[in-house]
């Protein structure tokens, strides 16, 4: 079969969840025997905007489409991008797939790209991997850096996407910001900032986009009722938790490297994931005994995002971070079994919703503990006490609890190895999928405005 994947990046262009996910899934039908063909943006080219190139990587060809440097800052160029919608098209007679599978819809792509497969016959599945589809933040949390308790009503979302967080700039610009959002929105946003119509407009086209997926795949039951509710039905909602190559793993199983203690943060810093929480518990356990005489350490591997929240990696790092913290930089996909090998455990600190991380599930793979926040995303997948320990989102001091009893060797930092679905058990599923995509598209025709 022939598939062409969708996504926002894909390694070395990109490595966080999303374009891991999707370069893991793209290798195991690949080797499956599947042609694989693999679809996504480059800003950083100097190339003519929206001009495609192609990139032989192993098994696949990559098809890159070059956006502009300066692009707008309005909501519609968030979801809709008529320009790239061309030019997937392009790559579409280019490749001539059977289905074409989607991890990422949003942000430097358009969420009409179904809709232009469906022009040309071409069958459509989708793997939701957050929730901006019926979040413009993408993780239902919000400017005061929460969870909003959402979705809501367009008012109440729009309010959300124009006001500044403590991060997005000094004291002084965030009032400036939040003053001009206030005005503006009283005259309907003038073009400038978001009001609720924008975001109904933004609503109307998720939906008419999810009318033309065939087969859409929730990792999680909250990722399950975003689907729901941006209005897939029931019946092409498939609930499929991640899966990570075992075999990458491998070198992690054994006793970790360290002889000391060794805690590890895999993720962007940024402050949904959290990592400003295992911070505090750092500070607590240093502060008291017997942790602060004990050998440990805590590596944080990541770096910080453009756009929202712009300043918090800066405080991050700018933070007295002491002599037991370091910082590194984010590896490399097949590296991190070698990462792994050194950990004692992993802490996965979110104060989002989550949507099955890959760090926990390569952790489960590897037999790690994984310390992580009570979230939906997360309790679907750690069992507390069988693959680690849970505690409160944003409780620093149930952390270092938990991190003193790893320190203390109350618990172990190996146990046997597992994932909710077998990397082979997953592959084989989405291909099913694929082909009953094929059989779905060809069944009935999806009206594509």
């Amino acid at each position: 079969m022939r598939v062409l994947f969708v996504s926002r990046g894909f390694p070395p262009h990109g490595r966080w969840g999303t374009e891991a996910y999707t370069s893991l899934l793209a290798s195991g039908l690949a080797r499956e025997g599947h042609e694989i063909r693999v679809f996504h943006p480059d800003v950083r080219d100097d190339r003519e905007p929206y001009s495609l190139y192609d990139v032989e990587d192993g098994p696949f060809v990559v098809t890159r489409v070059v956006l502009p440097r300066t692009r707008s800052k309005r909501l519609e160029q968030s979801y809709s991008d008529s320009a790239l919608e061309a030019a997937f098209e392009r790559a579409l007679l280019r490749h001539q797939p059977d289905v074409v599978h989607f991890t990422y819809l949003l942000w430097t792509l358009s969420v009409r790209l179904p809709q232009v497969a469906k022009r040309h016959g071409v069958a459509c599945v989708l793997t939701a991997t957050d929730f901006g589809l019926a979040c413009h933040r993408g993780q239902y949390f919000d400017w005061r850096q929460q969870d909003c308790g959402g979705p809501h009503s367009a008012e109440v979302c729009a309010r959300c996407i124009r006001e500044p967080s403590r991060d997005d700039g000094s004291k002084v610009e965030v009032a400036a910001k939040r003053w001009a959002a206030f005005f503006l929105a009283q005259v309907g946003g003038a073009g400038k900032v978001v009001v609720g119509a924008d975001l109904e407009r933004r609503e109307h086209s998720v939906r008419e986009a999810m009318a033309a997926i065939d087969e859409a795949v929730a990792p999680t039951e909250e990722v399950a009722r975003m689907l729901a509710r941006v209005g897939v039905d029931e019946e092409r909602i498939t609930r499929l938790c991640y899966a990570v190559d075992e075999s990458i793993m491998d070198v992690a199983r054994a006793e970790p490297t360290s002889k000391v203690p060794r805690i590890g943060f895999m993720g962007q810093f940024a402050p949904h994931k959290g990592p400003h929480v295992l911070l505090d518990a750092v500070s607590i356990l240093e502060q008291r005994l017997p942790e602060s005489v004990e050998p440990w350490e805590v590596v944080l591997y990541g770096e910080g995002i453009e756009g929202r929240h712009r300043l918090y990696p800066q405080r991050l790092r700018a933070a007295p971070l002491g002599p037991r913290v370091s910082i590194a930089a984010p590896f490399e996909t097949r590296a991190v079994g070698e990462a792994f090998a050194a950990l004692s455990c992993i802490v996965v600190p979110s104060l989002w919703r989550e949507n099955a991380p890959l760090c926990a599930l390569e952790a489960r793979a590897a037999g790690i503990p994984v310390i992580a926040s009570r979230v939906p995303g997360l309790s679907e997948i750690i069992q507390p006490g069988v693959h680690g320990q849970l505690f409160p989102p944003g409780d620093a001091r149930a952390l270092a609890d938990l991190l003193r009893d790893v320190i203390l060797g109350r618990i172990a930092p190996r146990h046997a190895p597992s994932q909710p679905i077998t990397y082979a058990a997953h592959v084989s599923r989405v291909a099913q999928l694929h082909r009953r995509a094929l059989a779905r598209s060809a069944g009935k025709h999806v009206h594509a405005s």
